[in-house]
């Protein structure tokens, strides 16, 4: 008789944090031995490492494996345990297993051999069993939550990163002290001895634990430079100064802020409304936890299922205030003069938060003197007795507004009105795409991604990049020095983690190149020609703004000479779908593929990639036009008050 040939099969390891007893490694081992001795062979793996099982969503790994299952590559999941697969509630769990059951993939369990079972007892023990798992993280989450409330209510540090001008010293059960850690700029922590000599030094994202369960750790003042700039901001603030005022001051000497960056107004008003620096204590102001709740002093509250997991601000009956625990470094008098300070301001800027309105532009606008995007921003000037303000809106530079001249020393305000009217009649020119050619833009756009039907995508240097990658870790596996063990087990694990991604955006750009048909490309290219034509009469919403954001690259302005370039989308020549080369604005992508493509096309003639133009003052106030090219433009000097050319 012929033995039967093994089935493929996947493994899917998952641990929450780096101390847990059972590593990826054990894991592994006994997954390998389960599918040999079961009639299985692996083909594959997929590893969440350091990740909650609560849920989902978290789980990229899962995720890709949910996803690859449709594929037929494998016909079974194997994990360790079923808590290994999810932790999350019966129904989530159960929903996972059905999609995968559709795809004709079976989960199997190392540990429970009921995972898979057929018939009532199966489906009874599953839910058993998972709501066990669950149960077991809500305890674990309301016991953690509790050990926090209790070390607060001691007067202990709860142990988040330590505010700026505070290091956190450990004590032992004795009293006496341990070790100090200082909080780096760039999320590094030094342990320091007794002495302020260094011991260790701890990257951003390795662990480091107390010694013991009966140690307590304290908020202590850290070194005098940056108690002096605490002090210096609080002082600033009284003055009269603003947040971005007291960010350009701090950036124009030279101090480097909490997180290693430039010093911003965002920063600056988060140090100056945090009541430690007055010797308080205070913790809950916003609850991570993702079952419970600190509510009026206990930590027993279930969150609704809606918010589990989700980081909001508590109410400030919630907050647990401690006074006088911590060393000040203000007094309470000069705090509180800090905050009628920065309410008085508030009050008189109108209490104005963020802009509701939509930016057409914005996404696509950057200076060119600090490469940071241009915001919106409309502007109060030319008030009349008995009339209304005159409100004028204009694109101004986002790092000189967050953290002042040293940054960007020129400013760059530019006439959000007269550059938008001068991009979207460049659009049309270019396009033709009035109300009368829209035909012949749809027919000329589809005409060029027929003839271009194979360049959706280059894959060849994906491909050439995965070989590399390859070939790199072939490389180190046969030159295995038992002395660098560590190091080239973090290399192949950098190496793991870069094939896998190569191998989505190859398997991504494969199913683009297939998924694009006429009708399709037809649809699209007529929906966009007709909303540009809505822009141009007024249409001002995020659709609008994800319309610029398919035809424009990017727009940079100089505002050292009032000139600026509109780079159009697209790969060079046009005619063909190209990838956007800009990024989009934080929240999500701007532009919207065509549907079955994952592919957002530009839609531009060939030949056309970008036009220089200028702006400036003029007897009608301000203006834009293009830039011809075999003209110079002359520096402009101000002269009594007004430009002079």
């Amino acid at each position: 008789m012929i033995a039967p040939q093994p089935q493929p099969a996947v493994a899917y390891l998952r641990r929450s944090t780096d101390r847990q007893e059972q590593s990826l490694a054990d894991q592994r081992q006994e997954i390998s031995r389960w599918a040999g001795a079961n009639g299985y062979r692996l083909v594959g793996e997929y590893v969440d490492d350091a990740i909650s099982g609560t849920s989902a969503r978290a789980r990229p790994g899962f995720q890709r494996m949910i996803t690859d299952a449709a594929g037929g590559q494998f016909v079974a999941v194997i994990v360790y345990g079923s808590d290994r697969f999810s932790r999350g509630d019966v129904t989530e769990t159960e929903h996972y297993r059905y999609l995968l059951r559709n795809a004709g993939v079976t989960v199997h369990s190392v540990t429970e051999d009921f995972l898979a079972r057929d018939g009532i007892d199966g489906d009874v023990l599953r839910a058993v069993k998972q709501f066990q798992n669950r149960q077991f993280s809500i305890s674990l989450s309301q016991v953690t939550l509790r050990g926090q409330l209790s070390a607060v209510l001691g007067a202990s540090d709860p142990g988040r990163m330590a505010p700026y001008g505070y290091d956190r010293e450990v004590v032992g059960p004795d009293g006496a002290v341990l070790y100090r850690v200082r909080f780096l700029e760039g999320g590094d922590r030094e342990v320091r001895d007794r002495s302020g000599g260094v011991q260790a030094m701890y990257r951003k994202g390795q662990a480091l634990h107390k010694p013991g369960k009966d140690c307590t750790t304290r908020l202590v003042l850290s070194d005098s430079a940056r108690v002096e700039i605490v002090r210096a901001i609080f002082r600033l603030c009284i003055e009269g100064v603003g947040f971005k005022g007291i960010a350009a001051e701090l950036n124009r000497r030279g101090a480097i802020s909490p997180r290693g960056r430039l010093w911003q107004f965002t920063t600056v008003k988060a140090l100056i409304e945090n009541p430690v620096y007055r010797g308080d204590l205070v913790w809950n102001r916003r609850t991570e936890s993702k079952f419970f709740e600190v509510k009026q002093g206990r930590a027993d509250r279930m969150k609704p299922t809606l918010r589990s997991g989700r980081v909001a601000k508590s109410h400030p009956d919630d907050w647990i205030v401690l006074e006088g625990t911590v060393p000040a470094i203000v007094d309470r008098a000069t705090w509180d003069r800090a905050q009628v300070a920065a309410a008085n301001r508030t009050a008189c800027a109108g209490g104005r938060g963020k802009q509701a309105g939509r930016w057409l532009l914005s996404g696509v606008l950057r200076c060119a003197c600090c490469g940071q995007p241009l915001w919106g921003i409309n502007k109060r000037k030319g008030r009349v007795a008995g009339r209304k303000d005159v409100v004028t809106p204009y694109y101004i530079c986002a790092g000189r507004a967050r953290c002042g001249k040293s940054v960007c020393p020129v400013p760059s305000h530019v006439r959000a009105d007269a550059l938008e009217a001068w991009v979207l009649a460049k659009l049309q020119e270019v396009l033709h795409a009035d109300d009368d050619g829209v035909t012949d833009a749809v027919d000329r756009f589809v005409r060029g991604v027929r003839e271009h039907r194979g360049g959706l995508v280059d894959t060849g240097p994906l491909r050439r990049e995965l070989s590399q990658v390859e070939a790199t870790a072939d490389a180190l596996v046969s030159g295995l020095d038992p002395a660098n063990l560590a190091m080239v087990n973090a290399r192949l694990t950098k190496l793991r983690k870069r094939k896998e991604h190569l191998q989505e955006q190859l398997r991504s750009a494969e199913r683009q190149a297939e998924g694009v048909d006429e009708a399709s490309l037809r649809r699209w290219a007529t929906e966009r020609v007709t909303l540009l034509s809505e822009i141009c009469r007024g249409r001002r919403d995020e659709r609008a703004r994800q319309v610029i954001a398919s035809y424009v690259d990017r727009i940079v302005v100089d505002p050292r000479d009032r000139t600026g370039i509109l780079v159009f989308a697209g790969p060079t020549g046009g005619g063909v779908p190209g990838q956007k080369h800009h990024d989009p604005p934080r929240g999500g992508s701007q532009v919207a593929p065509i549907a079955g493509a994952r592919v957002e096309p530009n839609l531009r003639p060939r030949g056309v990639t970008r036009v220089r133009f200028e702006w400036g003052l003029g007897g009608d106030g301000r203006w834009l036009r293009e830039r011809s090219a075999d003209r110079k433009l002359k520096r402009k000097r101000r002269v009594g008050g007004r430009i002079a050319r």
